[in-house]
């Protein structure tokens, strides 16, 4: 298309909850969702950028419902530096569902959200570490840096891109996002959905 598909956040996500009138939900180059409506409006997801934003709003609003506590704790080794970090800080790792114990070189994670459970945990770790140079300004300004750390986080428990997605994987996602409080856009700031109609597609 020539033109980039209308992205207005004062139109709404349809309500699917009786989802009588989509006609068709597909998936192409296994990264976006394409679902058709039976008063000719299409809908165009990027699933993981949906995925983030599902999880994201899952973790600001976390009760600690939904855990999974591992069978076999994880052990992970961390720097000297990065252990003080985690233990600084285990109650509001705790608060997002993360539940560890520090050892004197790692960490032994026990409990995790459900929806982690195919995450590599080193590399989320380790990328919630570099989002300060200095990873004791990092500790201080945890309250400041919560939602660049829970962007983070949420990508690592989200659907890729590349994934091939089953019809009920797909509609579970348009469904989640559409009752997030920001559908439109990643935690990141990337389109999670667009909106076409006929009329956009004919004139294009």
């Amino acid at each position: 298309l020539s033109s980039s598909p209308d992205v207005s956040e004062s139109i709404p996500i349809p309500d699917i909850s009786e989802n009588n009138d989509i006609v068709k939900i597909f998936q192409i180059f296994n990264k976006y969702i394409l679902i058709e409506f039976a008063d000719q409006r299409l809908w165009i997801v990027d699933q993981h950028a949906a995925a983030e934003r599902i999880n994201f709003e899952k973790l600001l609003k976390r009760d600690n419902e939904n855990l999974q506590n591992l069978l076999v704790p994880s052990i992970l080794p961390f720097t000297e530096t990065e252990l003080l970090f985690l233990e600084e800080n285990i109650s509001f790792f705790k608060s997002l569902g993360f539940v560890f114990k520090v050892q004197k070189d790692s960490i032994l994670l026990e409990t995790i959200p459900a929806e982690f459970v195919d995450t590599d945990f080193s590399k989320l770790f380790e990328e919630v570490f570099s989002l300060e140079d200095n990873i004791e300004n990092l500790s201080k300004n945890i309250e400041k840096r919560k939602n660049d750390i829970l962007a983070t986080i949420a990508c690592h428990g989200s659907v890729r891109a590349g994934q091939k997605l089953s019809y009920e994987e797909m509609l579970s996602l348009f469904k989640d996002l559409s009752k997030c409080n920001n559908p439109y856009s990643c935690p990141h700031g990337r389109p999670a959905i667009w909106k076409l109609n006929i009329e956009d597609i004919d004139h294009n």
